[in-house]
């Protein structure tokens, strides 16, 4: 695979590989995000023992930990006598290290710590022994998010580390590295199918259309990314039936409580553990309006990864219809095809806050706001949202906007909206810069009064991905 940015990664770890003092590094970040990739990379021409853990038992680990030691030090003694203890697999990775400055990489340590739980005290003991003293970079790795911030972070750990790296998504802009030639238009419904994960982009280069894509890769029965969803959820979840529904439930637009049950036929408390399951996996998050206090109880879900979005309401739904590859193309075009735009106009969203986010000073946290308006007629009210809210860290507002992924052009109507509502959100809001995104441009008319009017911004896909 081609490395494509991760740079500011690249240039953190790089840094402390040609420094001088010990160092013990966690990095870490959801599967497919491309964490061993990068250690690979940085590791191509540095003295490196990396070993890659298995879900196995503990002394088949120390094997395999003995066998790549053996192999990279030379000591044919490893290979006859493996390692049968974690004290005595440390003790030979000090004496592999030596004197000279060494990388050390424990991917997958979830793995090596749940096989033995002595692991992480052990670890931490040696290191404030022994390896703080070494020419060593200790590399722990892996991609349960939960363990490593709460057990590794903020567990025996804490306090022996010397820096963390939590590898994310690639942002919209980066992941159109991967296909610098399709429009801007089909960069955005490229990326409402993989989200920024570098393994699912990678089969979305552009030497092929689009849709042609969509077809080998994701819907025939033999493309590659045909059944991550599933095997993706199966190594973090024992059993994710429950888990299963609950995200299709939310793919097809269910994202309250209330209706996930509804649709699901969950009982709220069990509900709740699945929800947290999936939050402390990385793969759903609880949204609130961007002005809302933490404690809001005005809550919805929403899938994190768009592609595990895209599957659970296109894929997973659909197996009788993808028995074979002609009734996959048929289900391609005849349905996914002509919904693709209404999928990709939730992302449009996402990548319009990105966009906001990065380029609005003062600006700490992009959201979106919901809430009841008046209708103007008798008392009556009915909630309303605005797609864009850039809050500072006083929750002041600085900026608003709207998002519309439609074939027609955006005119004053969806500026009028707008400043309808703007005053309703809650919060301090003065005068705040206004943004209006749009897929298929704006009139001429809007245009030149936004020539005239510096607070309002008009933005393009290919305004963003300029």
């Amino acid at each position: 695979m081609e490395f494509l940015n991760r740079q500011d990664e690249i240039s953190l770890l790089e840094r402390r590989l040609t420094g001088d003092d010990a160092e013990l590094l966690v990095v870490y970040g959801r599967r497919r995000v491309g964490k061993t990739e990068l250690l690979t990379h940085v590791a191509r021409d540095t003295r490196a023992l990396f070993v890659e853990a298995t879900d196995t038992l503990k002394q088949e680990q120390l094997l395999d930990l003995s066998t790549e030691l053996a192999r990279v030090s030379g000591d044919t003694l490893l290979e006859s006598q493996p390692l049968t203890s974690w004290e005595a697999a440390l003790a030979a990775i000090a004496r592999f290290v030596g004197e000279r400055r060494t990388l050390v990489v424990l991917d997958e340590f979830q793995l090596l710590a749940r096989q033995a739980p002595e692991l992480e005290s052990l670890l931490s003991r040696w290191w404030r022994t022994t390896g703080r003293h070494l020419p060593l970079v200790l590399v722990l790795a892996g991609s349960e998010i939960s363990f490593f911030e709460d057990e590794v972070l903020a567990g025996r750990l804490y306090g022996r580390r010397t820096g963390q790296l939590k590898v994310e998504p690639f942002l919209a802009k980066d992941a159109a590295l991967f296909h610098p030639r399709y429009t801007a238009e089909d960069r955005v419904r490229a990326y409402s199918v993989c989200g920024g994960i570098p393994y699912y982009l990678a089969r979305f280069t552009d030497e092929r259309p689009l849709a042609e894509r969509l077809l080998t890769e994701v819907f025939e029965r033999s493309g590659l990314l045909h059944e991550e969803a599933e095997l993706m959820l199966r190594q973090s979840i024992a059993d994710p039936t429950n888990h299963t529904a609950v995200l299709r439930a939310i793919a097809h637009g269910h994202n309250r409580n209330s209706t996930i049950c509804a649709r699901t036929g969950l009982e709220p408390t069990h509900l709740t553990k699945i929800l947290g399951t999936l939050e402390r996996l990385g793969l759903v998050e609880r949204q609130r309006p961007a002005t809302s206090s933490p404690r809001a109880k005005k809550i919805t879900y929403r899938i994190r990864d768009h592609f595990l979005r895209f599957h659970y309401r296109f894929v997973e739904p659909a197996r009788p219809q993808l028995r074979t590859n002609s009734l996959a193309a048929a289900y391609v075009n005849d349905t996914v095809l002509p919904q693709l735009d209404h999928h990709a106009s939730l992302v449009w969203e996402d990548i319009c806050r990105e966009h906001v986010l990065l380029t609005t000073p003062g600006v700490s946290t992009v959201g979106r706001w919901w809430g009841q308006v008046p209708t103007g007629q008798d008392r009556r009210t009915a909630e309303q949202e605005i797609d864009i809210v850039g809050v500072d860290a006083d929750t002041r507002v600085h900026v608003v906007g709207m998002c519309r992924w439609t074939a027609t052009t955006v005119d004053f109507d969806e500026l009028n909206l707008l400043d309808r509502l703007t005053p309703f959100v809650d919060g301090r809001v003065d005068r705040p810069r206004r943004v209006l995104c749009s897929r298929a441009g704006f009139t001429a008319r809007l245009r030149r009064y936004a020539d005239d009017d510096p607070m309002l911004t008009l933005l393009t896909p290919d305004d963003i991905y300029a």
